[in-house]
């Protein structure tokens, strides 16, 4: 059988075509994974002190994930790779993603269907309510606004709220700023962060504001933070307030605020979400029931960094002054009331029933 000269030269071409993607592949990987090598113990807040405690595992993570990395023959591979050794720093809050889904924002309200990471509330009975917040992102802050506003009869004449945070990853405090003067009576102790200070810290608490939807409140927050730094010596930390431990207010308390809150909290609820249950379990009305948070808050304000490859790098820039006193990393924050996980989706709307039934009758049962 005769095959065409262009045939043949198609058909030698495809495996070399597969061979240079390959290698590609694996020297992107390596570079990648060599400037995080590099970058991470410079830069990232929490670095040092996981250095002093379990460096000679991230030396071993880190001399089989260049081995790993070579032979990485595709950007899921690689992808593998890279988390792998970022979990053998700190599990959780280090993360790299490609670029375009790193810039991608949260789809809010319009398109066909919704947005599920939409609030929302749902009135369960004459004397209780459901509060879902299943995402603290900054795009969802108006979202909150308006809940709060649109239903503030509903939120008035039902003395129970169920706040649910399971499945919540954070974003930003701004987001659930509006809740605060419902759920506390009065100020709040707040724990504040140290930055540390490098170029490629003060670059990116530059830059994070255009990120946001919230600009404004960004930078109101962000620029005391940055003059800071750029007057502070290279590798020093710097306050994020005027005291290691400030005392804050939610604003006026509302006069028609819940008499019991039971805020539903699980594994999946971190980084700011964690901040949100630091912040209302001071109300007295307030209790926490389910599971412990994921623990991944100690070291926070996390900012991108591009690598090599197009990749993006999520990183660390401040460590609170809670964490020498008592570490939430990787441990979580414990609920007040410690209730079994959820075999499923039905399971999980059987635990708000539970709930439920505890806050309008006191039984368990």
């Amino acid at each position: 059988m005769r095959i065409d000269s262009w045939l043949l030269a198609l058909l030698l071409a495809a495996p070399l075509a597969a061979w240079a993607s390959s290698s590609d592949a694996g020297a992107n990987c390596r570079a990648d994974l060599d400037d995080i090598a590099a970058f991470l113990p410079v830069n990232d807040a929490g670095a040092q002190d996981h250095l002093a405690s379990h460096g000679e595992r991230i030396e071993r993570a880190l001399d089989k994930a260049r081995g790993e990395a070579t032979r990485a023959g595709s950007d899921a591979a690689c992808d593998a790779v890279l988390d792998a050794y970022l979990a053998a720093w700190r599990p959780g809050h280090l993360s790299v993603s490609h670029l375009n889904a790193a810039v991608a924002s949260p789809r809010i309200p319009g398109g066909a269907g919704g947005d599920p990471r939409l609030p929302t509330l749902a009135v369960l009975s004459r004397d209780t309510v459901l509060l879902t917040l299943p995402s603290f992102k900054d795009p969802y802050a108006a979202a909150v606004r308006a809940l709060v506003e649109d239903h503030r009869a509903q939120l008035e004449s039902h003395r129970n709220w169920i706040v649910d945070v399971r499945d919540n990853g954070g974003g930003a405090d701004l987001t659930y700023a509006p809740l605060l003067p419902w759920l506390l009576d009065g100020s709040y102790p707040v724990h504040r962060a140290e930055f540390l200070v490098t170029p490629a810290n003060i670059k990116a608490q530059e830059g994070i504001c255009g990120q946001t939807s919230e600009q404004k409140a960004c930078m109101e927050m962000i620029a005391p933070i940055v003059a800071k730094m750029r007057a502070a010596p290279n590798g020093s930390m710097v306050l994020g307030g005027d005291a290691r431990v400030d005392v804050e207010s939610p604003g006026k308390r509302e006069a028609k605020a819940p008499a019991k809150v039971a805020v539903l909290v699980d594994r999946d609820c971190g980084s700011t979400c964690e901040q949100f249950l630091l912040t209302v379990r001071s109300g007295f009305r307030v209790k926490l029931v389910g599971r412990p948070s994921a623990g991944v808050i100690d070291v926070a304000n996390m900012r991108p960094y591009p690598l090599p490859s197009g990749r993006m790098l999520k990183y660390g820039t401040s460590r609170s002054t809670r964490a020498a006193d008592m570490r939430i990393d990787t441990i979580g924050i414990p609920p007040d009331i410690l209730l079994p996980r959820p075999a499923d989706d039905a399971g999980k709307r059987a635990e708000v029933a539970r709930v439920q039934r505890w806050l309008e009758t006191g039984s368990w049962q």
